[in-house]
C-alpha cells in the first residue's frame, strides 16, 4: 500500500554534514515543482488580495468622510487647492501685466491675483495660500503660464543683494524650507524681514524679496547639502558686536562648547569660523583676533553694523568631533563666500 504521505510531502535525498549527522534537502525535480506551486498560489491569492485592499479602501472613506472640491480632495472645512485652469484664468485677469514673479514678491499684486482666483482666499490659511502660489510657480516653470508680462516692477539696489542673502539663509537654515517655500510663505515673509531687519532697520521687504529670487536664478541660494543631510542638534542666535561683547563678559551667555561663527555686515560674510570653545575664541577675536585679515577690517572698518551668528550645538551633535565641525565649517564657508576667509 502506498504512503499517502509520500504523495504530499516532498521527497528529500539525504546529505551528511560535516558532523556526521545525516540531513535531508530537496531533490531537483521537487525544487521545480514548489517553484511552480509557488507562481500558482501566487497568482490565487492576487484577486483575494485587491478584494481585501478594495474593502478596507471603502471602510475608510466611510469613516473618514472627505469633501471634494475641483480636482483635490480635502478634509471637510479646508478649501480645495485651485486647479491649473482656474490658477491661469485667474493670471490671465489679474497679473496687470506683470510676470509671475512680481505676483509672489509684491504684496498689493499677489492679493489681487488671489481675490480673482477666490475672493474668499483670507478665510482659508496661509497653507492654501502657499500651495496656490507653488502651483503658480510650478505652472511658470513648467512653460504652461500665457506670455503676457510686459512689466519687470522696480529696480533693486544691489547693496541690498548680500543683506536678502544673509536674511535668507537664516530663514532656510532655521525652518528647512527651500526657497520657493519662503516666498510663498506670508509668515516666512515676516521671518526674512526681521532677520533682514537686524542688518539694516527698515530695509524695504519687497526689495529683500526680490533680491532673494535674483540670488535663487543665479544658483547663490544652493542647498548646503553637508548641512541638511543629518541632525546637528544645534540653535543659532544673532548678536550685535556690543551685544555679543557684554554676553562674553557675562561668563553664562554664550557656550564654552563646539561651535560655529560667522562675521557679517550689510556688504555681506565676512569670516567664518569654529572652535571646540565658543566664548573663548570669540573673546580672542573681539579682543584682538589673531587672523590678521579680521582683526585689520575690524580696526579700520569698524564694527557698528557688524552682526555676529553663532551655531551652537547640544552633546548629542556630530559636530562635537573635530572632522564633522570643520566639514560643516568648510560647507559654510564653500557657500557663503566669506570676504575675509583662506577658502579650504
Amino acid at each position: 500500500m502506498t504512503d499517502r504521505r509520500s504523495l504530499t510531502e516532498p521527497i528529500r535525498s539525504p546529505i551528511l554534514r560535516q558532523d556526521g549527522v545525516e540531513e535531508k534537502r530537496l531533490t531537483p525535480m521537487v525544487r521545480d515543482t514548489r517553484r511552480a506551486g509557488s507562481r500558482r498560489t501566487a497568482a490565487d491569492a492576487f484577486f483575494p488580495l485587491v478584494m481585501k485592499r478594495l474593502f478596507v479602501a471603502i471602510m475608510l472613506t466611510a469613516v473618514l468622510p472627505m469633501a471634494v472640491g475641483g480636482d483635490e480632495v480635502v478634509a471637510p472645512n479646508q478649501a480645495a487647492i485651485p486647479n491649473d485652469a482656474a490658477i491661469i484664468a485667474a493670471y490671465r485677469s489679474a497679473s496687470d501685466g506683470y510676470s509671475s514673479d512680481e505676483i509672489i514678491l509684491h504684496d498689493g499684486r499677489r492679493h489681487a491675483w488671489l481675490t480673482a482666483l477666490d475672493p474668499d482666499w483670507m478665510s482659508h490659511g496661509e497653507s492654501w495660500q502657499s500651495e496656490t502660489l507653488l502651483r503658480l510657480i510650478g505652472l511658470r516653470k513648467a512653460g504652461k503660464l500665457p506670455a503676457i508680462s510686459r512689466f519687470r516692477g522696480a529696480a533693486v539696489d544691489p547693496s541690498i543683494v548680500p543683506i536678502a542673502e544673509i536674511a535668507a539663509r537664516r530663514v532656510m537654515d532655521e525652518h528647512d524650507v527651500s526657497t520657493d517655500e519662503l516666498l510663498c510663505n506670508d509668515w516666512l515673509h515676516d521671518e526674512l524681514q526681521r532677520y533682514a531687519d537686524e542688518i539694516v532697520p527698515g530695509v524695504d521687504g519687497y526689495a529683500i524679496r526680490k533680491s532673494v529670487l535674483r540670488l535663487r536664478k543665479s544658483r547663490r541660494l544652493r542647498p548646503e547639502l553637508t548641512l541638511r543631510v543629518t541632525d546637528w542638534h544645534r540653535s543659532i542666535a544673532t548678536y550685535s558686536y556690543a551685544d555679543l561683547d557684554a554676553a562674553i563678559d557675562d561668563g553664562e551667555t554664550i557656550t564654552r562648547g563646539a561651535g560655529v561663527y560667522l562675521f557679517r555686515d550689510a556688504t555681506g560674510y565676512l569670516y567664518i569660523g569654529e572652535a571646540s570653545d565658543l566664548r573663548e575664541r570669540l573673546k580672542q577675536h573681539l579682543r584682538r583676533s589673531d587672523r590678521l585679515s579680521l582683526r585689520q577690517h575690524l580696526e579700520t572698518i569698524g564694527n557698528g553694523d557688524l552682526t555676529i551668528e553663532l551655531h551652537t550645538f547640544d552633546k548629542d551633535s556630530p559636530a562635537n568631533r573635530l572632522d564633522v565641525r570643520r566639514a560643516y565649517e568648510s560647507e559654510l564657508i564653500r557657500s557663503r563666500e566669506p570676504r575675509l576667509n583662506v577658502r579650504p
